[in-house]
């Protein structure tokens, strides 16, 4: 069924040179604008004063579906229930990619036209116009405008077709310009998959076996398992060295990384206060025993015996004084280093007795301290196998074997650790010495990365459930 043709064509409110002129306006009317709606309405009511129309009305197709996102003078879209029928209109418009006019203008054309003329039964119009809004081939959306008197002329049908050309690829910039991230990345998904083209296909299809074989390897193929962790070398053995009594710090021979031998002196403790009483000791032990021969000369038995005594005492006492003496001088118990004790900046200064002043390691027998973290330790078990590399030796890489597993935690760098400790391999290169730092990798038992990823992915997501609900 197709409508009468008119008797004598109607003349169009555009004039001559209106087609051009419709443009410029309808771009002016755009760019006014900031924002997607407030530039489609702006659109629309500029097609609406230029050609005389009762309404016009801007449809966009959104998700597969054709939807009025712009009125003529600024109408509220929530406010028009009849806009199901003007989206069919456009709808049809858009699905023949052609323009639609009721009543029609005699071009030789067949168009279907059932959804225009439900509209002007609807609306109760007499004419209606819709445009589809195209680029590159693809349909985005289309203008439809609604006449109360007369009909529209072929110069008011140019006059659209050139508006429809000239702001489509701008209303698809604005339109994109303020969709989400997850819209275009949508976009872009469904333009990739609806491709046509034979070369795209076997990028999807290439794709797809990818990301097949990916997801295989990543589900069933074992990767090497490790958990890295910051580690310290030092001495099997650590000696700390104390003050033996309360004295100051007069002479200092040693500090931190100095080799030392057994018997060395590190440090000398003022002594003069021993001395003076070691002197008055000896002075003691000589007169008791002058007063023991004095009276074992002259017989007197019980003389004799006290002074014995008394000269003993003094002796025993004399012996200790001696002993506090040789402890000022404070030594090496064996060969090694001196890994703790700066004293320099101590000397003359009073020190309390059992106060820390070195520590000491031997150069034989060492360890290796782990620092796992909190949420690695379960994984770590004795016996597993780990790689060190000291920042100092980083071209010789050492085999260690863990040994123990402490069951306290303490902090570092604001996030729980647990040392781990591990004995080398082998012979150490040579150059180790306690204090050295580096990163060791303890080896687990080999699994799929996707496991892994997905173990670590659950844990987190049953840590972070219950601390926020």
């Amino acid at each position: 069924m197709s409508e009468p043709l008119a008797s004598a064509p109607p003349t169009s409110p555009l004039g001559d040179g209106g087609v051009s002129r419709l443009s410029e306006r309808a771009l002016q009317g755009l760019l006014r604008e900031r924002g997607w709606r407030a530039a489609t309405a702006a659109l629309c009511t500029e097609l609406t004063l230029a050609l005389g129309c009762r309404r016009v009305a801007l449809g966009w197709r959104v998700d597969g579906r054709v939807r009025v996102v712009g009125l003529s003078h600024g109408a509220q879209l929530a406010e028009h229930p009849v806009l199901g029928g003007v989206a069919e209109a456009m709808q049809e418009a858009m699905g023949q990619g052609l323009t639609l006019c009721v009543p029609r203008v005699a071009d030789g054309a067949v168009r279907i036209t059932l959804a225009q003329r439900a509209l002007i039964k609807r609306e109760g119009v007499a004419a209606v116009l819709t445009v589809p809004l195209a680029q590159d081939g693809e349909v985005l959306g289309a203008l439809l405008c609604e006449r109360d008197d007369g009909r529209f002329t072929p110069i008011d049908i140019i006059a659209m077709e050139g508006v429809a050309r000239t702001v489509a690829p701008l209303l698809r910039l604005l339109h994109e310009g303020e969709l989400s991230w997850r819209q275009r990345w949508q976009r872009g998904w469904r333009a990739w998959v609806a491709a046509d083209d034979p070369r795209t296909r076997r990028l999807h299809q290439f794709g797809l076996g990818s990301a097949v074989l990916m997801l295989v390897a990543l589900m069933a193929v074992p990767l090497p398992h490790r958990v890295q962790a910051s580690a310290r070398v030092e001495g099997a053995e650590q000696r700390g060295l104390t003050a033996p009594l309360d004295a100051y710090l007069r002479q200092l021979h040693v500090r931190p990384g100095d080799f030392v031998k057994k018997g060395q002196v590190l440090a000398q403790l003022s002594d003069e206060d021993l001395r003076q009483q070691a002197r008055s000791r000896e002075a003691e032990v000589a007169q008791h025993d002058n007063a023991f021969v004095d009276a074992f000369t002259k017989g007197e038995r019980s003389q004799a015996a006290q002074a014995q005594a008394r000269a003993a005492e003094a002796r025993a006492q004399l012996a200790l004084v001696e002993q506090q003496l040789a402890r000022t001088r404070i030594t090496a118990p064996f060969d090694g280093v001196v890994i703790a004790g700066d004293l320099s900046q101590r000397l003359g200064a009073p020190l309390k007795r059992s106060d820390l002043l070195f520590t000491v390691s031997p150069m034989t027998g060492w360890r290796v301290v782990l620092e796992v973290d909190e949420r690695q330790i379960t994984w770590v078990q004795t016996g597993q196998v780990a790689r060190l590399l000291l920042t100092a030796l980083p071209s010789q890489p050492v085999e260690l074997k863990v040994q123990r597993i402490t069951p306290v935690a303490r902090t570092v760098d604001g996030r729980q650790r647990y040392e781990v400790v591990a004995d080398p391999v082998g012979v150490p290169p040579a150059g180790w010495r306690p204090g050295l730092q580096g990163v060791a990798r303890i080896e687990l038992p080999p699994e799929p990365l996707g496991w892994r990823w997905g173990r670590e992915a659950w844990q987190a997501w049953r840590w972070a459930s219950w601390s926020w609900f």
